[in-house]
């Protein structure tokens, strides 16, 4: 086997490795799902944050 390089091994997903079972990645959506939401709710709540230290000013 050939050395990877850094860029390679971080670039890697799950499916370089073996097939995922359908549960696998129903789960595994689900869990980037819920990534994307808690990311979503953060972004809001800087935003909110934002506005009110905007309209104190």
């Amino acid at each position: 086997m050939s050395e990877m390089s850094e860029k390679d091994i971080m670039n890697l997903t799950i499916d370089d490795f073996r097939d995922l079972t359908s549960q696998e990645i129903q789960e595994d959506n689900f869990r980037r799902m819920f990534q994307m939401l808690g990311l979503i709710f953060k972004n809001q709540q800087e935003i909110k944050d934002l506005l009110t230290v905007a309209k104190q000013s």
